[in-house]
């Protein structure tokens, strides 16, 4: 997407979502959506869809002030999913290193970029992800700052 995120385009993207996990038969029930605080997630008309198709099951910044119901994104949360604290380092020297001038230069040493990460790497990542949640579960969702993984 090259333009910029505005709340009506992230409704767009959010019912892209909902629509394709209705459609799928086996799908995995989700239990919880959480979102970070960007501005355009936190606006009256997201909580509104957010609300009426995951209820009390959100966690986002400023949920709770609006609904009365769900959970405040804490602060400082733990990078868990494979995005945070993989994809985005595992991509910046790679995707910036011939300095990108144009949308199109980027949106192409991204794809590069990629395409270059091996299978055995995204196996690697996957059981890192796992037992970061392995450790939350053991922890009760409480904090965990003395564990490296």
């Amino acid at each position: 997407m090259r333009e910029t995120i505005s709340s009506e385009h992230y409704i767009t993207i959010l019912g892209q979502f909902v629509s394709t996990q209705l459609a799928l038969e086996d799908r995995p029930k989700i239990e919880w959506f959480m979102q970070d605080g960007a501005r355009p997630h936190r606006t009256e008309n997201v909580f509104l869809f957010l609300d009426e198709y995951f209820g009390n099951r959100v966690i986002a910044l400023d949920y709770p002030k609006f609904t009365g119901t769900g959970m405040d994104c804490p602060p400082y949360s733990p990078d868990l999913t494979p995005c945070d604290y993989f994809l985005r380092g595992a991509l910046k020297d790679t995707v910036y290193g011939n300095h990108p001038s144009t949308l199109d230069e980027l949106e192409s040493a991204i794809c590069v970029a990629c395409n270059s990460i091996s299978v055995e790497t995204l196996k690697d990542v996957m059981s890192n992800f796992i037992l970061r949640i392995r450790h939350l579960i053991f922890s009760n969702g409480q904090h965990f700052e003395s564990i490296v993984f």
